[in-house]
């Protein structure tokens, strides 16, 4: 097994991270083990970008809400006002 060190890591990115993982109850490091190997590891499918930008808006979201570990979101139907102003058609 090896070893990595990550320089110059920005430290927003990192406190975000420590407090993703300690919601998780574990470590920076095992929260960070487990991206790179969920990304990376064996059997990982790298066309999954493609996957993603061919998905619909609300596939898209539903993506979002499943890799973040729930949430239940219910969107609206998307409707149009005629009557609206529209900026700068003047």
């Amino acid at each position: 097994m090896g070893s990595i060190t990550i320089r110059r890591l920005d430290e927003v990115a990192k406190r975000n991270a420590r407090q993703v993982a300690a919601g998780k109850g574990r470590s920076l490091e095992a929260e960070l083990r487990e991206l790179i190997e969920r990304t990376y590891g064996e059997g990982t499918d790298f066309d999954r970008a493609a996957r993603i930008r061919a998905m619909s808006n609300a596939d898209f979201v539903a993506h979002l809400v499943k890799t973040a570990n729930g949430a239940t979101l219910e969107l609206p139907e998307r409707t149009i006002d005629e009557d609206r102003t529209v900026f700068g058609a003047d």
